[in-house]
């Protein structure tokens, strides 16, 4: 093969597609390491291809092609009366099939002729037919009828046929149906016994001669001199069957005359040709030969020590192929996603306000204590620094909002063109004797796209640190969403189940689990990766009427001040208290969200932003082992794409399912990673690959207190400093009679800061803007 061929590699991955597409169904296509060759389950409608080395294009599309005209034209049914556990048979039925199949894919897809007769002309230049030193012309009638229509048709091999024999070379060309194929391979399975019985007899009768017996009658050989001139009924009488190698007799110490496949011994191999019917070899139909257990696999261990018998060059081909397999590959491992049930996952801010009248007023004990002086003076302090939050944000929002408005406007300018609509303009006609502009314009607005954001936030305990600047930078965002008249969402996604019984140590919260069970997904098929305990807590929504946004709204404040739980006096409710981070389960729920979100609202594109500190649980998509090769897939049945997980990276996961989300729901997806450190240089090789890169993030992450990631999954990936505090007034902390370099000082780096620390909107409003 040329240098070209083996440094570019077949895309597996288009070549899928490509099988999909020829068999008109979505079968599903995979790679495995220890199959030894192409087959297609026509039960389970699976083609599976081996992981091969040396493998162009062409050959690639051919033995796919090949393999998918099986699963669109052979039948699981109707061979194994005829086959039985004959491993000839067999071969008679796969020579003729094969010449049906390729005929009527290469018919359906005339593009694959080039393709075939490129690979088979590689495969003869190979000798995967082991014809070298070998005359054509002598092979059995099988196999030049298996050459004629490989190497033959397509690389213009001679192979000749009789008078006699030309009329099979004819059926074979025009047979149309399965059942033409067994009929076709029966007669020249009988034809070839025929022959076989044939010169048996003559080898009998020349055993038989002075020179070779030892006068005692031998028993091997059942003749004499005389009944060689006899038609063969003497064979049939006497002590002639114990010599005989054809299919209804073998001799007693096991050695037959070469045909050993009719023997039905069982060699305990499987099947392994490239011709599976979707069923087993394994068969108890058909097949009279003796001495042999009825499930006995087909036996091929005659074409691994005797080339002369029928079939022999499909066997050599199939084994060829077999060897182009790359016996280093490592495992294949396929993966689906479950269907996730949004509606257990989901808890709607209606069940988190009644989590908080639990605590409120759940029994006279917890009602004391929130009544309490002391729990009182809390939530008054809690109200006052939410107002006090919200005013200082107010010049913040207005600004981003006057920002958003100023980029809706040069979008719609770009959007509109100027149209002369015919009409004479009676003010302007006047100028016709210097200008030709004297007909009324119309101003035509081509309609931009509306917007929705959906934010979901890590409600882990590692947030317990960050977890107010944070959402305190989440807020800024949806106060801008409110003045704008932009739907959006908040979820928290949290490894605490939803509970409304207060004392986790009660029977009541055993008995509420073990009634109220969530089922986070629906496993489809066998494949599915694994769902964690997660539940997704929807604290706010553009959908919240004014009273109910003022609760849910100072709720969402105190469980932040609070760091998930406990905050001074104030107990929040026990399951919102922190987690872990079940970051992959969020993102395959936003596959179901996202689009219920856009019929909701009407909108045509979703902002989709995920606020963590940290990486997800693995869902078992990826299969890394330390040492291990091979790949693992992620497949997409609701998409028919299929994605790579890289095995050498932990946040591979997550990025390919974030590459998933996008695919399937066109969404726009922002990452905000918030990094609670002095520096980024744990984060190399997760987020930069080039050392220029890095460098340049590690400037812009100490002077701006965020970088900016180029190699995840999202489409805008943020490193933000976790601790970064939402500035609004860079002077509020100075003295009174501060100096003035101290002032300008503090000017120039607070508005710095405030840049930083508006990063996520900011970079926002240039998205939704258009």
């Amino acid at each position: 093969m040329s240098q070209k061929t083996r440094t570019n590699p077949v895309r597996t991955i288009t070549k899928d597609i490509l099988a999909r597409c020829m068999a008109t169904e979505d079968i599903r296509v995979e790679h495995r390491a220890d199959a030894p060759t192409a087959y297609f389950d026509t039960k389970n409608r699976v083609l599976g291809l081996p992981v091969w080395k040396d493998m162009d294009s062409s050959m690639y599309d051919m033995l796919v092609g090949h393999e998918v005209s099986h699963a669109l034209h052979t039948p699981a049914e109707g061979w194994q009366e005829f086959v039985g556990d004959s491993g000839t048979r067999h071969m008679f039925v796969n020579v003729v099939e094969d010449a049906r199949i390729e005929r009527m894919i290469k018919d359906k897809f005339p593009g694959l002729r080039r393709d075939f007769a490129s690979a088979y002309k590689s495969l003869n230049e190979r000798d995967l037919f082991e014809l070298k030193g070998k005359n054509i012309a002598e092979l059995p009638l099988i196999d030049r009828l298996n050459l004629e229509f490989k190497i033959g048709l397509h690389c213009q091999v001679p192979v000749s046929f009789s008078a006699d024999e030309q009329q099979y070379v004819t059926r074979m060309a025009n047979t149309t149906t399965f059942e033409e194929v067994v009929d076709l391979a029966r007669d020249l399975y009988e034809m070839y016994q025929d022959e076989k019985e044939q010169q048996e007899e003559q080898q009998q009768s020349g055993a038989g001669s002075p020179e070779s017996g030892d006068g005692e009658g031998d028993e091997g050989t059942g003749s004499t001199p005389s009944d060689s001139d006899e038609s063969g009924e003497s064979d049939e009488s006497g002590t002639g069957s114990s010599g005989d190698g054809d299919e209804d007799g073998e001799n007693q110490d096991g050695s037959g005359s070469g045909d050993g496949d009719e023997s039905g011994e069982d060699s305990g191999q499987s099947q392994t040709d490239d011709t599976d019917d979707g069923e087993s070899a394994d068969s108890t139909n058909g097949d009279s030969s003796g001495g042999g257990d009825e499930d006995s696999p087909l036996n091929y261990e005659d074409y691994d020590t005797n080339t002369d018998c029928p079939g022999s060059t499909q066997r050599t081909f199939e084994k060829g192929v077999e060897n182009l397999r790359d016996d280093t590959a490592g495992s294949w491992k396929y993966s689906t996603l479950p269907n996730a049930n949004v509606k257990d996952i989901v808890i709607s801010p209606k069940k988190i306000a009644e989590l908080w009248e639990n605590v409120r007023s759940g029994n006279e004990k917890r009602a004391e204590r929130w009544n309490s002086e002391r729990c009182q003076k809390q939530l008054a302090d809690n109200q006052q620094s939410l107002r006090e939050f919200q005013n200082s944000i107010k010049n913040t929002v207005n600004q981003m909002v006057q920002q958003f408005q100023m980029k809706q406007a040069a979008d719609a300018d770009k959007r509109t063109d100027i149209a002369k609509t015919g009409v004479l303009d009676t003010v302007s006609m006047i100028n016709y004797r210097w200008s030709e502009d004297i007909f009324v314009k119309n101003e035509v607005h081509t309609d931009g796209k509306n917007h929705g954001i959906i934010m979901y936030l890590d409600w882990s305990g590692s947030m317990s640190n960050i977890l107010e600047d944070t959402v305190k930078q989440l807020l800024v965002l949806v106060e801008f969403c409110k003045k704008v008249n932009i739907p959006f969402e908040v979820y928290a996604f949290s490894s605490n189940e939803y509970n409304p019984i207060e004392d986790r140590y009660s029977d009541e919260w055993d008995k509420y689990n073990e009634t109220h069970k969530t089922e986070y997904s629906t496993q489809n098929t066998e494949q599915d990766c694994g769902f964690h305990t997660m539940q997704l807590y929807n604290f706010l929504s553009s959908k919240l009427n004014k009273r109910e946004w003022t609760e849910a709204l100072f709720n969402f404040w105190n469980l932040s001040l609070s760091s998930g739980y406990h905050c001074g006096s104030i107990n929040a409710p026990r399951c919102l208290g922190l987690g872990c981070t079940p970051l992959n389960e969020a993102i395959v729920c936003a596959m179901e969200q996202i689009p219920e979100f856009q019929r909701q609202h009407g909108v045509q594109i979703v902002n989709a932003v995920f606020l963590s500190d940290g990486d997800g649980h693995g869902m078992g998509i990826q299969g890394y082992r330390y040492g291990q090769t091979g790949k693992d897939i992620l497949r997409d049945t609701k998409t028919g794409r299929e994605y790579i997980v890289p095995r050498n990276q932990r946040q591979s996961e997550t990025d390919t399912l974030m590459t998933m989300l996008k695919d399937r729901t066109g969404a726009n997806t922002i990452g905000i990673r918030l990094h609670d450190n002095k520096h980024i240089r744990n984060l190399r090789w997760g987020y930069w690959t080039e050392d220029v890169e890095f460098a340049t993030a590690c400037k812009q992450y100490k002077n701006q207190n965020f970088a900016t990631s180029t190699t995840t999954g999202y489409d805008e990936q943020f490193i933000i400093k976790g601790n970064t505090e939402l500035v609004t007034d860079a002077l509020d902390n100075l003295d009174g009679d501060a100096s003035y370099a101290k002032i300008k000082n503090a000017f120039i780096k607070g508005g710095n800061n405030k840049k930083s620390s508006r990063v996520i909107a900011n970079r926002l409003i240039d998205i939704i803007a258009v």
